[in-house]
């Protein structure tokens, strides 16, 4: 039926004739000729249907509306000079319509396509149109790359790919099981598995060294950002390893599937210490993408005038004060955003966010007064402060202030 993809179709086969499917992205009536645009799984495709060529086609073209499904058949040809289009990879032809097959009709759309202002749930009644959008295919297509990879790697590694079962008794997990009626047994129940874990270690125990498999999981448990009942994860068992072994392993399957995907990332990663991570970064996972480190101030504000910092920096075991400098701050944020910074860190147990201005004329900010000239300057030299740039700083309890100036440092 078909011959070529639309993304196929360019200069090297001007005067060929092709056959190419797909659905109608808009339709354009000329007063004579009509244009359809013609989108597949990955690109979009100019049809001309001109009564001079076929008359049958031009007839049909002129009841066709957006989203039919069509076949169309014709010669290539090229576009004429200031009428190609340079966002398609297809821009520089267009296809000269000989045959013409409305494969299925559309009725009129509950909503435009590709826009994010439509309600949600209206998108989710129609999954099957939201699937046709681009983004939605790219999703889909970058998940496909993603999983190639990974079993690709994984491969070259020497792992094998066992699938273990989906109907099991339940176990202990970090959650509630699904649970599913045995029609043998009545009144027993069989659970979907919250991970393999039992499995995967069975299977080192017989010996199978290396496990890996792109599993299923169901969770019973509240939806958040990062929980779902039905979530897929690459699961992997090793036998004999040690840690270097699990970083090497992990290393070159990121570096696989991120340049499989087309992102340029190094062969090895940069390694920090626990505690380093949560001294500058306030996570265990910090976002390495900006520069944003947290600077410890603690030996500074202990010699400052106000008691309840002063108290604070007494126990520097329990406690801490974290600056974190923000490039052109005072030059971004009004004080309406200032507040709000300070309403968002309360959400994590915070009693307040302190803050201080570069300006022209030195260091400003409620909290100044409190402080000897030296001690102004120790700060401006410890966080490197330059004018135009905004320094945020929390007190208080080590794990709580390391947690909410994380999560500030990426909000």
């Amino acid at each position: 039926m078909r011959t070529h993809y639309c993304a196929d179709v360019n200069e090297t086969l001007i005067g060929q004739e092709v056959t190419v499917a797909g659905w109608v992205s808009s339709r354009r009536d000329h007063g004579g000729l009509i244009f359809i645009d013609l989108r597949d799984k990955d690109e979009v495709v100019q049809l001309v249907c001109d009564p001079a060529d076929n008359v049958e086609a031009h007839k049909i073209a002129e009841d066709i509306r957006d989203q039919f499904v069509l076949v169309a058949t014709g010669k290539v040809r090229a576009r004429g000079e200031g009428l190609e289009n340079p966002k398609l990879k297809t821009g520089k032809v267009e296809i000269v319509v000989d045959n013409l097959v409305v494969e299925n009709k559309s009725l009129p759309m509950p909503f435009e396509l590709g826009d994010d202002k439509v309600n949600e749930e209206i998108k989710l009644r129609h999954r099957y149109l939201e699937l046709r959008t681009q983004k939605s295919y790219d999703i889909f297509k970058l998940r496909s790359k993603a999983t190639i990879a990974t079993r690709n790697a994984l491969d070259e590694l020497g792992f094998l790919e066992v699938e273990t079962p989906i109907i099991t008794k339940s176990t202990p997990e970090g959650a509630r099981d699904y649970l599913v009626p045995s029609r043998v047994h009545g009144g027993e129940f069989y659970a979907l598995p919250q991970s393999p874990q039992l499995f995967k270690q069975l299977l080192m125990v017989g010996g199978f060294d290396r496990y890996f498999q792109i599993a299923k999981c169901f969770r019973d448990e509240d939806l958040r950002a990062d929980r779902q009942p039905e979530f897929t994860q690459i699961d992997i068992e090793m036998s004999f390893c040690d840690q270097e072994d699990i970083i090497e392993v992990a290393q070159k399957l990121m570096h696989s599937i991120f340049t499989s995907c087309g992102f340029d990332i190094p062969d090895t990663f940069k390694r920090i210490q626990y505690s380093e991570a949560m001294e500058k970064y306030g996570s265990d996972k910090p976002d390495m993408r900006y520069d944003l480190a947290m600077v410890d101030v603690i030996d500074i504000f202990a010699r400052c005038d106000n008691e309840i910092f002063s108290n604070i920096a007494k126990d520097s075991k329990k406690n801490r004060i974290k600056a974190l400098k923000v490039p052109n701050g005072d030059n971004i944020f009004s004080k309406r955003e200032m507040k709000r910074f300070e309403d968002y860190v309360r959400k994590f147990g915070a009693s307040g966010l302190g803050y201080f201005q570069m300006k022209e004329d030195g260091l400003k900010g409620p909290l100044t007064k409190f402080f000897t000239p030296e001690d102004i300057e120790a700060i401006i030299d410890r966080c490197e402060l330059k004018v135009g740039d905004a320094v945020f700083f929390g007190a208080g309890n080590k794990k709580l202030v390391l947690d909410y100036m994380g999560r500030f440092r990426i909000h």
